[in-house]
């Protein structure tokens, strides 16, 4: 699983995360926004802008849990911004929360950091001009991936992170198991670096610690203050606020000293790397990519702003420090490779230092060959959005690219999607519409609070034999009735009506209807002018032949009533001369 991931469900074709993304590291595919590992470089600036939540870091609770419910000891190193993170009353409230969590020991990265801060000074010169430090993970993926030249410029010193676990283990023995807690996901890969593996087990960020706590019912701001263990850390506490790193050598945070420069903020990074050639009167750039260094790192959970931030990490490192002292035996007590020094007017005394093989560091060219579209497959892919010439090219940036070229060569590299483009979508939606609406036999008037028609459709035209650039503007009452329309903006409800219009000649059948977006009422007319007179003709023969079915049967009846009559006096004839025959046979019978 990659560093940072995509919840599908959750993503809605913003491209935020590919606006803001710096290295473009982003790949939009079926509709979704995915992060291309290879080309990230972890500053976690998409999982910061998702507006819907759907970019999600690789999560190491999971493991942290396995972790303290093993029999081995666990001890955890949090990094000295926690004070920028956590709302706390002390912060020893902090080491009291985590030891319930079960961490044997808690301990304050900061430990590792001034012996950082001085190796990296005395190997400096060492280094190609200027020389980069290298305790911000992302700053060294940045050179690495994108750099690769600029290696020979990067300090060989590993981080406070990866010093002090591998000073903890040194101090707790190989089998314990170190945890790091900090504002930045990019710790998550360099920890699992195989130049790193094996000084730290696991990493948390700062909001992974806070979900920790809220799972096990614990709420840090309520824990009776606890002593801290391993050495007071001093003005290395200062290590994650912009001049940090020289504060914790003892060094000159003056901002305005031309021999070392701190540069915070990925662009500004990206920026002083491209022209680094140009500085080679620099001796030593600390490169922090969060604006402000590691106060701004994207897991901060804090909602203080950065100037606050800085503030209380400022009065913590002032505060001084109430843990308990080194145990002994140290690796801190210990004599390093390196001599101590008693300091100089330029450079201010430093501790003892650490075996010089627990700072040591490498790094390795992991460039992507990416492919080079040439400038016919260029023009090739922006034709396919319709532009033609340079003018077309709006370079509006909402697809995520700052160009419309570059989106072309994000197309040609499988990273974009032509269907990114919003106003090419747009015309093309628009102009879909436009042609069903222009083609449809029902006539469409948009009319405007005041009553005003706004547009019409071929068909209006026609029905109300109009013509469009003389009735847009008019009122429209030049061709419906306007109390219709004023109830539809008054109720927001719709409204289906006949009416009869040009002296009866016409007869509509229309549908009006509100549109919140622009404030409009729409009216959708139907001709219903010939099924009028259809229904006219069929009632009236309808009528005609009720009428005439009428006088059908009442002659019918006429001639029923003749036929009666005439068969009933032929039946009186009939029956007299019968009766006259019977009797008439019956006297022959009697006379016999």
């Amino acid at each position: 699983m990659g560093l940072i991931n995509t919840i599908k469900a959750n993503c809605k074709d913003c491209y935020k995360c590919v606006r803001y993304c710096p290295m473009k590291a982003i790949r939009v595919a079926g509709g979704h926004a995915e992060v291309v590992d290879e080309l990230c470089i972890g500053d976690g600036k998409c999982v910061q802008v998702c507006p819907q939540g759907a970019k999600q870091v690789r999560s190491s609770v999971e493991a942290v849990r396995g972790i303290l419910a093993s029999p081995r000891p666990a001890v955890l190193s949090i990094a000295p911004s926690f004070v920028a993170s956590f709302d706390l009353p002390d912060p020893g409230c902090l080491a009291a929360a985590c030891r319930r969590l079960g961490f044997e020991a808690v301990v304050e990265t900061a430990e590792a950091a001034h012996y950082v801060a001085m190796r990296c000074f005395e190997v400096v010169d060492a280094c190609a001009r200027p020389a980069i430090a290298s305790s911000c993970p992302v700053a060294v993926n940045l050179i690495e991936r994108y750099h690769p030249e600029l290696i020979p410029n990067l300090i060989p010193v590993a981080s406070p992170m990866i010093a002090h676990g591998r000073m903890l283990k040194m101090r707790y023995g190989s089998g314990t198991e170190v945890v790091f807690a900090g504002p930045c996901i990019a710790k998550k890969d360099e920890a699992a670096r195989a130049e790193t593996a094996g000084a730290v087990d696991a990493v948390l960020t700062f909001s992974e610690l806070a979900c920790l706590f809220e799972e096990a019912g614990i709420s840090p701001a309520c824990e009776a203050p606890d002593q801290w263990n391993g050495a007071a850390p001093g003005e290395a506490r200062l290590y994650p606020i912009e001049g940090g790193m020289m504060a914790a050598a003892g060094r000159s945070t003056d901002a305005l000293a031309r021999a070392d420069l701190v540069i915070t903020g990925i662009e500004n990074c990206m920026e002083a790397l491209a022209h680094i050639s140009e500085h080679s009167d620099v001796r030593l750039i600390d490169m922090l990519s969060c604006p402000g260094g590691c106060i701004a790192g994207p897991s901060i959970t804090s909602t203080m702003d950065v100037w606050s931030r800085r503030r209380v990490v400022m009065e913590h490192a002032d505060r001084g420090f109430a843990g308990e002292a080194a145990p002994p035996g140290d690796v801190c007590d210990r004599q390093a490779s390196t001599a101590v020094d008693t300091g100089s007017e330029d450079e201010p005394p430093r501790r003892d230092a650490v075996p010089a093989e627990l700072l040591e560091a490498s790094f390795t060219p992991r460039q992507v060959s990416l492919p080079q579209p040439s400038e016919a497959d260029i023009r090739r892919i922006l034709a396919q959005t319709d532009k033609l010439t340079a003018q077309d090219e709006l370079n509006c940036g909402a697809c995520g690219y700052n160009s419309c070229r570059d989106k072309a060569v994000a197309v040609f590299r499988g990273m974009a999607e032509l269907e990114m483009c919003i106003p090419y979508m747009r015309a093309r939606a628009e102009s879909l519409s436009a042609q069903i609406i222009n083609s449809t036999p029902v006539g469409i008037v948009v009319v405007d609070r005041g009553l005003n028609i706004v547009s019409v459709n071929p068909a209006f035209e026609s029905i109300f034999r109009l013509h469009g650039d003389e009735c847009l503007g008019q009122r429209v009452d030049v061709a419906m009735d306007p109390g219709q329309f004023k109830r539809v903006f008054d109720s927001m409800e719709p409204v289906n009506e006949y009416e009869v219009h040009l002296n009866g000649a016409l007869r509509t059948s229309q549908n009006i209807f509100y549109v919140g977006v622009r404030d409009v009422a729409v009216a959708i007319v139907t001709d219903v002018t010939a099924d009028f007179h259809r229904q006219q003709a069929i009632a009236r023969a309808r009528e005609e032949t009720l009428t005439k079915a009428g006088t059908v049967i009442e002659r019918q009846m006429r001639v029923a009533q003749e036929i009666a009559g005439l068969l009933g006096e032929t039946t009186a004839e009939t029956k007299v001369l019968l009766t006259q025959l019977i009797r008439q046979m019956q006297n022959e019978e009697l006379t016999r």
